[in-house]
């Protein structure tokens, strides 16, 4: 049982009323992939984080040699590092995965991995379709792929609410149909409205897995 995917009103009561941060209590020997995957620029990062927060598991922060954003931050939204530091990770194959895209280049850590399967039997990722078949393919269906979205135009707004580049908002629009293409390959699609209510139907869905 992944006794961390409570969701009931009496449960919700006590931890308001216990005011403790949510522990992961896993009593399984298979680790669980959480996969957020979906279209760009449709908050897969902050639903991610979300579900970090309320279940209590990590998510695994993907190092990438894209510049960052002004409201970006080292160690809080990537691992910002250069191209050479990149490559000389990728020499001592210290990525799980890792894809290279029109800003740069992406991955996810084989040691962050690992230490979050350790410590918590369970992982949170963001990762593109490449990336999603990547960790089906390892660790079958024990990774659970979630396929984000939301409408082109809400895309758009949300960009240029942040003051995105506007070549990084016409590159997302541009990838937008490949993009949800891959949607009927997850094993959970929804379209990420209010994000309060995706982390919570994310969570109910979990609980069909248990």
């Amino acid at each position: 049982m992944w006794n961390w995917l409570k969701t009931s009103k009496a449960s919700a009561i006590q931890e308001d009323t216990q005011n403790q941060p949510a522990e992961t209590l896993i009593e399984s020997s298979h680790p669980k992939i959480i996969i957020i995957t979906g279209t760009s620029g449709s908050g897969r990062k902050s639903i991610a984080k979300q579900l970090s927060a309320s279940l209590g598991i990590p998510y695994i922060l993907p190092y990438t040699t894209r510049a960052a954003r002004p409201q970006e931050e080292d160690g809080q939204h990537y691992h910002f590092i250069s191209d050479g530091e990149f490559q000389a990770m990728v020499e001592t194959n210290a990525f799980f995965q890792r894809v290279h895209l029109e800003r740069g280049h992406y991955g996810i850590a084989l040691a962050d991995l690992e230490q979050g399967i350790e410590e918590h039997k369970a992982v949170i990722v963001v990762v593109n379709h490449e990336g999603a078949s990547a960790f089906r393919k390892k660790y079958g269906e024990e990774a659970l792929r979630i396929f984000i979205y939301v409408t082109k135009n809400d895309i758009q707004l949300r960009l240029e609410r942040e003051a995105v580049p506007y070549g990084i908002v016409d590159e997302y629009l541009g990838n937008y149909t490949e993009e949800v293409a891959f949607k009927r390959e997850s094993e959970y699609l929804l379209q990420n409205m209010e994000p309060e209510l995706t982390v919570q139907k994310i969570k109910e869905f979990l609980q069909t897995k248990i």
